[in-house]
């Protein structure tokens, strides 16, 4: 629950504005919130119009997990609309929605947002709290990307980040973050492992390295909140291995699970009965959702909840590797899915040509 009255929680969110956001009286804000984290929206509403006066709160009904596009009246509420009506017409909202889109309807849907928008119809900014996750969507990257809105996403957020993560040092975060961008920008593969038994080997030659810095004041600017991680879309059918977690999205295991790969995929899951099982569904029945999408590594000094993936990505000294979705940040994968999965203790290894760095051991940043 939100003490409302509480000094911290005035502060943090304040800060989420004037710092994360860079948030100026011109701004347009949009704040998105499915029907779980709707009170989180209230908050940020409610003292976020005493910094930006053009602010306006939508809800929508939430997605089934991580990854997915967002209904229908997210795109209403951003977009307007036309454009919405427009994608209808075309029947290239249900084909986005399945994601089954190809290059040529992303240039039309593109195209239609031209037609049917102006710049002062839409927002400046987006902060999007929810249950799960859209920021690996078609709908992210044509906010951020083609559009240049800025975007704050805040899956699975919780009351008590306001006095964790959110405290953090954001020029601290950034610096640290870019240079581990950078690190990773500049390898060509990367060796994962950990004392209970994480090995896993993937190239990441040609990709970018990218980092969270919790700085969103650029246009287009996109990242978590809390934030603090640098990361990388491995290259397609390169990861071969196994990496383990003691961890689901929002709680701890039981029983730790462990995800083998081979050529670039999850090709089984043991452990837990409950996590496995559902990996397991998920990496066999769904389009791509075993593909090995991301590998992270935390930077926030001030993150330290294991039990929840928002901050737990974010924990200086630890990494993480996610399935399914890499299409919005590098990487040539679509699918329904996109779920991050912590690793503790991890040293890593990156190589380039002959060189090898080891920048972190036993979760530790050397």
């Amino acid at each position: 629950m939100f003490d409302w009255k509480d000094g911290k929680i005035r502060k943090a969110v304040k800060n989420i504005f004037k710092q994360n956001l860079c948030a100026r009286k011109e701004d347009k804000i949009l704040i998105l919130t499915d029907t779980h984290k709707e009170r989180a929206g209230e908050l940020l509403f409610f003292f976020g119009s005493e910094i930006s006066p053009n602010i306006s709160h939508a809800t929508y009904s939430p997605t089934e997990r991580h990854g997915v596009e967002p209904p229908e009246e997210v795109w209403k509420a951003t977009f307007g609309r036309e454009f919405t009506e427009e994608l209808k017409q075309k029947e290239l909202l249900n084909k986005t929605l399945r994601k089954e889109i190809t290059e040529g309807d992303e240039l039309e849907i593109k195209e239609i947002l031209l037609e049917t928008t102006s710049p002062d119809e839409l927002p400046t900014a987006v902060i999007a709290v929810n249950q799960h996750s859209i920021s690996h969507t078609l709908f992210r990257k044509l906010c951020t990307e083609f559009l240049s809105i800025r975007f704050a996403s805040m899956p699975l957020f919780e009351p008590f980040m306001f006095y964790t993560s959110l405290q953090a040092n954001w020029d601290l975060v950034a610096r640290r973050s870019k240079e581990v961008a950078s690190l990773l920008t500049d390898a060509e593969e990367v060796r994962v492992t950990c004392p209970r038994g994480t090995d896993i080997t993937f190239s990441v030659r040609g990709r970018e390295g990218l980092a969270d810095t919790g700085k969103l004041c650029s246009p287009g600017d996109f990242g978590n909140l809390p934030a603090g991680e640098a990361f990388i879309a491995p290259v397609e059918g390169t990861a071969s291995g196994r990496f383990i977690t003691h961890y689901a999205p929002d709680r701890k295991l039981k029983e730790p699970v462990v995800l083998e790969v081979e050529n670039g995929t999850v090709k089984n899951v043991t452990g837990e009965k409950e996590f496995s099982e559902f990996l397991n569904r998920l990496v066999h029945q769904e389009p791509n959702a075993g593909n090995i999408a991301e590998f992270g590594v935390g930077t926030n000094e001030k993150a330290e909840r294991f039990d929840n993936i928002l901050e737990a990505e974010k924990i200086l000294g630890t990494c993480h590797i996610a399935i399914g979705d890499n299409s919005s940040f590098g990487g040539k994968v679509r699918a329904n899915v996109h779920i991050d999965l912590l690793i503790e203790k991890p040293t890593v290894i990156l190589k380039a040509g002959e060189k090898e760095i080891k920048f972190m051991e036993d979760g530790k940043l050397l």
